[in-house]
């Protein structure tokens, strides 16, 4: 019976240490509206890479490791990326946190609570139809702006944040 209870504090333990991991490592995506995310890019203090993604965009997932370590490894502190999930409502948080531990997305992530693209798109890029991936590259302090509504490839996205930052 002493065993018994002894293999049972043994797993319970290895269970919460499993929870504790799990959750301490969980990317944590936070529920955002397209005019807190207009103030947001408007109010940047540093280059901004703002990508519009989905978990089941195939060439959105393509890009998004390439973004990620080229501004980590060569632009880090320097350039800020966040992505910005448009997966429907059902997916937020935990499936699109989960997608994003799995990828390995450590950088900030929001969910756009907005489902009427003729009202969000606009508001982001005049021009913008709500195909994703489309990426938008903002510094404030040079008046710089560019958006992208199409993958973007890695020698075109590092030429562009040559010119986003310099």
């Amino acid at each position: 019976m002493n065993n018994k209870n002894n293999y049972m504090k043994r797993y319970y333990i290895l269970f919460l240490l499993l929870l504790i991991q799990l959750f301490a490592f969980t990317q944590q995506v936070h529920k955002i509206t397209v005019d807190d995310l207009s103030t947001y890019i408007a109010k940047s203090e540093k280059p901004l890479v703002v990508s519009f993604w989905a978990t089941w965009c195939g060439s959105c997932n393509e890009e998004l490791p390439y973004f990620i370590s080229t501004i980590k490894e060569k632009y880090k502190g320097e350039v800020e990326l966040l992505l910005v999930s448009l997966d429907i409502k059902s997916y937020y948080p935990m499936r699109i946190e989960s997608f994003a531990a799995k990828k390995n997305y450590d950088v900030p992530i929001v969910w756009l609570n907005e489902s009427n693209a003729d009202i969000f798109c606009p508001k982001i890029d005049a021009k913008w139809s709500g195909a994703i991936p489309s990426t938008l590259m903002v510094n404030n302090k040079k008046q710089y702006r560019k958006f992208y509504e199409q993958g973007i490839s890695p020698l075109q996205f590092e030429r562009d944040l040559r010119e986003l930052v310099q």
